[in-house]
């Protein structure tokens, strides 16, 4: 019955206040993490302060090796709050990779928070037991902060890997689902942690987790090259594609019958069924088969195409002549819409969520990787090296290909070094270039950033002796290459919002190293005595086309005309050098411009609003 006027009217103010209901729940009733966000305090002059970085130029290592010449690695001592900050102006959409390994927030791990509210009874922050009310606030607000900051470093095609256990698991992948998008997450990988249990367990709690998330869909993790050791035919007529084996062309495993893959196959003048006979084969077309277990596994096109290629194998077996396929190691038929063609390409696998549940990635390895190098246990929770060797062959190309740009790694819960130590076994082990950044905190009176997170990793760069369970003594080559070491520090009397001009002086001169870091030109080029307080260089460690970053820091431009004739002189020892020239100015670096027209490869910036405005983003 059709409904009149007034009835249609009355469903409308029905649909109406549903509409509002609705609008309501979603109002009140959010899904998703919601906690009670707890104010972290930071030391004062971070608080009063602009973040720099300041190099320990003794603690630099430059150690001869096969890695020698190679981009130098990076540890930055310090609260890896301000470490960020610093990184998103020198790193900002660079990072390729961040791996990290934050407290577990067990209540026994040592998780200590400075809440801000009660920063006079706990002027060294408080530890975290499992029975505290904002156990899991203090967590949350901890890490929602640095990973914010995090994303920011990660480029476009970035990945990041977080080791978790399932006191905060649950949390982190709400929390990350917020931060990094629900959309961008990949997967939680389970990781053996130990083998056995306490013989009181019911059940023994073996296990942790990676969990992974990508900034952007546009992420491309390698495969795992695959299990080559079956292919054991070589191939003369096709070297290019590598080894081959011999698979058989019938599928027994189909349990729906397909007409397309039951036919007579004619190969070197034989006519061949999918089958035992031509009579079964009549009889199947007649509708009387029991199975569909017998069917080619190629259609007949792409037989005749891999017959002209190469790809078919007619041999003898105690039955007769058995047709088999080839899979080479390096090429595969596939179908691009407008046919079938041979492409080129080395084989791969998947890599399985199970793949970290081998015992080579338990704890008891990253304990034995430890006391290898450093002879004694002087860190816990430390990671295998082969959990870190596995993310970055997954995530991580050897180099960036037609760039000088490194492919980047970050740490900023580096504790032992770990991640380094394996940046420095995979280059070794394919030539690669990779740049590896980590952050760690002094933590109290053994420094753990100096005695074990450095100590471990110019161990394995310049060659340590290595002491074995029985006391057996062997000296361990080192692998070679570089390392800086810099600690978080402080310049002004005011936040980068209220940064004064006085306050823009100091940070122009004194944000040397994180200028240097932007560029990645590490190495301190010696510079007149008269320079000091005006002008310093710094260049990359290639042999040729080197990279200069030129800082001339100071509002007195007395000395420029000093200042571009090193660059000159600079410039004449190799014409393909490229310069970045970094002026202090209070608007542009127009003016200076001047000074270099004659000089090609040369790209002028101004110092310190840059930095000043990163800072002021970060902070609101």
């Amino acid at each position: 019955m059709a409904e009149t006027l007034d009835d249609l009217k009355v469903r409308i103010r029905e649909l109406e206040k549903e509409v509002e209901r609705w609008k309501s729940q979603v109002k009140n009733v959010r899904y998703g993490l919601n906690w009670m966000d707890v104010p972290e305090a930071f030391d004062k002059d971070s608080e009063d302060k602009i973040p720099i970085l300041e190099e320990v130029s003794e603690k630099a290592v430059n150690a001869e090796g096969l890695l020698a010449g190679r981009p130098p690695h990076v540890i930055i001592e310090g609260d890896n709050y301000h470490a960020l900050t610093c990184l998103n102006y020198t790193h900002r959409g660079k990072i390729d990779v961040i791996y990290i390994d934050p407290p577990y927030n067990t209540g026994s791990d040592g998780f200590t928070y400075k809440d801000k509210r009660f920063l006079t009874e706990f002027p060294d922050g408080q530890k975290v037991p499992k029975e505290h009310p904002l156990r899991h606030s203090y967590w949350l607000s901890f890490m929602e902060k640095r990973l914010n900051l995090a994303k920011k470093l990660l480029r476009d095609e970035g990945v990041i890997f977080i080791s978790i256990d399932d006191n905060e698991q649950a949390n982190l992948k709400l929390l990350c689902d917020k931060v990094f998008k629900e959309e961008n997450f990949i997967t939680s990988i389970p990781r053996i942690t130990k083998r056995g249990g306490k013989s009181s367990d019911a059940i023994a709690r073996n296990h942790d987790y990676l969990m992974v998330y990508s900034k952007t869909s546009s992420y491309n993790l390698i495969p795992f090259e695959h299990d080559d050791s079956d292919f054991k035919y070589k191939d003369e007529f096709y070297e290019e594609r590598g080894f081959y084996k011999l698979n058989q062309t019938l599928d027994y495993d189909s349990l729906q019958y397909s007409a397309g893959l039951d036919y007579p196959l004619n190969f070197q003048g034989e006519i061949f069924y999918p089958g035992s006979s031509k009579e079964k084969y009549d009889e199947r077309k007649k509708g009387n088969f029991k199975r569909a277990d017998w069917a080619w596994r190629w259609s007949k096109e792409k037989f005749k195409f891999g017959e002209e290629n190469g790809f078919i194998v007619l041999k003898k077996s105690k039955n007769g002549k058995r047709i088999y396929t080839k899979t080479y190691q390096n090429a595969t038929i596939e179908d691009d819409g407008d046919g079938y063609k041979v492409v080129i390409k080395k084989r791969t696998a998947p890599v399985s969520t199970l793949k970290l549940c081998e015992n080579e990635f338990s704890n008891d390895n990253a304990t034995k990787d430890l006391v290898e190098v450093l002879g004694k246990k002087d860190f816990d929770y430390s990671k295998p090296v082969s959990l870190l060797y596995f993310i970055e062959k997954i995530a991580t190309h050897p180099s960036s290909s037609g760039t000088f740009r490194p492919p980047v790694i970050l740490d900023f819960f580096a504790g032992s070094g770990t991640t380094l130590h394996a940046t420095l076994n995979l280059n070794k082990e394919d030539g690669g270039i990779r740049q590896c950044i980590l952050v760690q905190q002094s933590e109290g009176d053994n420094n753990i950033c100096e005695n074990v997170t450095y100590e471990r990793n110019r161990r394995v760069m310049c060659g340590y002796t290595s002491i074995s369970a029985q006391g057996k003594q062997t000296e361990v080559e080192g692998l070679g290459g570089s390392l800086k070491y810099y600690k978080t520090g402080f310049v002004g009397k005011h936040q980068s919002k209220n940064a004064n001009d006085a306050d823009k002086v100091e940070l122009a001169e004194k944000a040397g190293c994180l200028i240097a870091l932007a560029e990645n030109t590490l190495e301190t080029v010696v510079v007149p005595s008269t320079a000091k307080g005006f002008w310093q260089i710094y260049s990359d460690n290639a042999e040729k086309k080197k990279r200069y970053t030129c800082i001339y820091h100071n509002g007195d431009y007395g000395k420029v005309s000093d200042f571009v004739a090193k660059i000159d002189e600079l410039r004449a020892t190799d014409k393909k050098s490229k310069f970045t020239v970094y002026v202090f100015s209070w608007n542009s670096p127009d003016f200076f411009e001047n000074e270099f027209d004659d000089l090609k490869n040369i790209e002028i910036k101004a110092i310190p609003k840059p930095i000043l405005e990163i800072y002021k983003a970060l902070n609101g």
